[in-house]
């Protein structure tokens, strides 16, 4: 850590000199000036990226601890999991301060999806990061992204997929699903997770259904305080899946085996079974008694 952090700084510092040099001459060599000043820029991000990547690190070893969730402070199982950006993207991928356990009576786990991308021989690559919250499934189900009608195209393009409508104008107004096969974007797509999806809670959010997992991602690391609205948007959707979609896919062969992150055994106290709030990082829904002595402890907290 403090070799990459040292490295950065040394980036920094040679590009100043470049500036400065440049900018002392009387020649036309502007362009190594521009290219210098994007070095500090790129350089400049990941320590900013390196600062907040230690501050979530405690505040999410700190929620695992007080919640009873597994915690890892680096994993990249996740990245066999998933394909579509941003996994796949750059290079060093890695999952980062991942914590993970029972919420809603489903197992849910967040953390921050980072990747590497390079610049030049003589600067640090700069990193990139991105906040994932996912509720497993039974099912690995084929990829649908459902992404806000704003996304730019740059990013919808790269997605890929067909851009289908449905039978609800406020939903196409708000909502872009992206899949390969209509048909089952249709029967996922149904009423009730037209409904589910109307929520002011998934406004703005990006959406997916990919690998055994409903998930949404953000650019940036995000922290614990909004992870429990996070939480209740994905096990939310998780549970508008038709039944007949998990069925059928069941039969197909695609049902997640034993021994995967789906189906371990829940870890940690069991959360309510509708969505409370974290105050000062600790869950307060109706039904908890993580401490077990016989008051709820949203009780406690007044």
């Amino acid at each position: 850590m403090f070799r990459r952090t040292r490295g950065l700084w040394a980036g920094i510092a040679v590009a100043v000199i470049v500036v400065a040099t440049v900018a002392g001459s009387d020649g036309s060599a502007w362009l190594m000036a521009f290219g210098a000043a994007a070095v500090i820029g790129g350089a400049a991000w990941s320590i900013r990226d390196f600062t907040h990547a230690r501050r979530m690190h405690d505040e999410y070893q700190e929620f695992a601890l007080s919640h009873g969730w597994e915690y890892l402070a680096r994993s990249f199982e996740y990245g066999s999991r998933f394909a579509a950006y941003p996994f796949g993207e750059g290079s060093s991928r890695r999952q980062e301060s991942v914590v993970r356990g029972d919420f809603n009576g489903q197992r849910c786990a967040t953390f921050a999806q980072v990747y590497e991308v390079a610049n030049d021989r003589n600067s640090p690559p700069t990193v990139y990061a991105h906040q994932v919250t996912l509720a497993e499934l039974p099912v690995a189900l084929p990829r649908i992204d459902i992404v806000p009608q704003n996304l730019p195209a740059t990013i919808a393009k790269v997605l890929g997929g067909r851009d289908l409508d449905v039978e609800s104008h406020e939903f196409n107004q708000r909502w872009r699903v992206l899949c390969d096969d209509p048909r089952y974007g249709h029967a996922v797509i149904d009423p009730r997770m037209i409904e589910r999806l109307l929520y002011s809670d998934v406004e703005g959010r990006a959406v997916r259904i990919e690998g055994g997992a409903v998930y949404v991602w953000n650019p940036g690391r995000q922290g614990a305080d909004g992870l429990a609205r996070r939480l209740a948007v994905v096990s939310g959707i998780a549970r508008r899946i038709p039944a007949h979609v998990i069925r059928e896919y069941t039969e197909l062969g695609y049902r997640v085996r034993r021994g995967d992150a789906a189906t371990r055994p829940l870890e940690g106290p069991s959360w309510a079974t509708e969505p409370g709030a974290l105050t000062s990082r600790r869950y307060t829904g109706v039904g908890v008694d993580a401490d077990g002595d016989g008051i709820e402890d949203w009780r406690q907290l007044r």
